[in-house]
């Protein structure tokens, strides 16, 4: 609607009328109907009268307010009584939205969410006229109104609409650029003509989105429409969750990515790890034996230079083939020189048991050998054999 500036006086009347009206204001012509702003007891109501008072007009206007009347949906104007002895004729007296109309409202630029909810509002009252078995047949953004006070919807203005598809088809007319094809041609109609209607102001609510929904919404045989207002409400909330589903999606793993790579990362050092780990235990357990085997020979040796030169040489002589084939095999450099590191701790650890075992047993000089004995124990040497007692021959 204009603004109240221009459609009511700031300084309305005290002579009342009969039924204490006062203070008429012409505020909008239709093709059927006058629409007046008038006061009563300080409140303003809507009042509406036909053009010419004809019969015809009368019965469209008094059927108007019987469908309406009954109606009670916070989203559909409030019709109050039908005033017979008005000065501006017979009348219904209605609720005054204080708003504008749907098409003024989006020169105002709203939010998606707020074009989300103003529609469904709208499906909500156009599905609540259905259940009643009313199709409102005049569904335009005029017919819509936003209040001023918390941006809600009314939809308003029943002169075309009706639960008789015989009385609809004689009397009715239409806003050609929102009325469905069957409307148009008058033919019988019912609630799928209203989604026609739907689809079209669904694509000026958001400028030419939801395409698939307004497409369906706008079929020219009503059996290819939405079968009611329930599946387009529904395929609407649908096409809304996807998108908040997708968001969610997006943030949850924006939000779990970090989580993710860090326990990816966690995972990955750990088995290397354990690859590591295992690696050097096999090193060990190959080691142990031969190491045990020297420990024997040392604490069997009766002679200095075979327990200190002959077992050791037996033992550290054997074990480059050993490493040069498990460590090796290590590529990671950081690995490599962890496992060098325990290696040569480990060795260090041998060769300290290996003398000390060596030294806390009484040996006998090499040089109170025999020739033989010398003999026998240098080929022992150099043939890298255990120790073994001589025994002459």
């Amino acid at each position: 609607m204009t603004s109240e500036s221009e459609l009511i006086d700031v300084q309305p009347a005290t002579a009342e009328t009969k039924g204490g009206f006062y203070d008429f204001k012409l505020l909008k012509t239709t093709p059927y109907a006058f629409l007046y702003v008038a006061h009563r007891v300080g409140k303003r109501f809507l009042i509406k009268t036909t053009k010419d008072n004809s019969e015809a007009q009368l019965r469209i206007l008094k059927r108007e307010y019987e469908q309406a009347l009954a109606c009670d949906h916070p989203h559909i104007v409030h019709l109050y009584t039908f005033e017979e002895n008005l000065p501006v004729g017979p009348a219904i007296v209605m609720e005054y939205v204080e708003g504008r109309t749907l098409g003024e409202w989006l020169t105002e630029h709203p939010s998606k969410e707020a074009r989300r909810r103003i529609f469904d509002e709208l499906t909500e009252a156009v599905g609540y006229l259905h259940h009643r078995g009313i199709t409102h047949n005049d569904l335009k953004p005029d017919n819509i109104l936003i209040t001023r006070t918390n941006d809600t919807l009314k939809l308003i203005d029943f002169g075309l609409s009706d639960s008789d598809a015989e009385y609809a088809l004689r009397t009715l007319g239409c806003t050609p650029r929102y009325a469905s094809p069957e409307l148009r041609r008058r033919e019988r109609v019912d609630g799928r003509s209203d989604i026609y209607s739907l689809g079209l102001i669904l694509s000026e609510l958001f400028e030419g989105g939801y395409r698939q929904l307004v497409c369906r919404c706008t079929r020219l045989q009503p059996a290819d429409r939405y079968a009611d207002v329930a599946a387009l409400q529904r395929a609407f909330r649908r096409r809304n969750n996807r998108w908040k589903w997708l968001v969610g999606v997006v943030l949850a793993a924006l939000f779990l990515l970090p989580w993710g790579l860090y326990t990816s990362s966690r995972m990955a050092v750990q088995q290397l790890n354990n690859r590591r780990e295992a690696l050097f235990t096999a090193l060990e357990q190959q080691m142990e034996p031969r190491f045990q085997a020297a420990m024997d020979s040392v604490r069997a040796a009766h002679f200095r230079e075979f327990a200190e030169r002959h077992v050791t040489h037996t033992f550290f002589g054997s074990l480059p083939e050993l490493t040069a084939v498990m460590l090796d095999t290590i590529t990671d450099a950081e690995f490599s020189a962890v496992a060098w590191h325990r290696y040569q701790l480990l060795l260090n650890d041998y060769n300290e048991r290996l003398w000390q075992a060596a030294k806390a047993h009484p040996s006998i000089d090499d040089d109170s050998l025999s020739l033989s004995e010398q003999h026998f124990y240098r080929d022992l040497y150099f043939s890298n054999k255990p120790y073994r007692p001589y025994q002459a021959k």
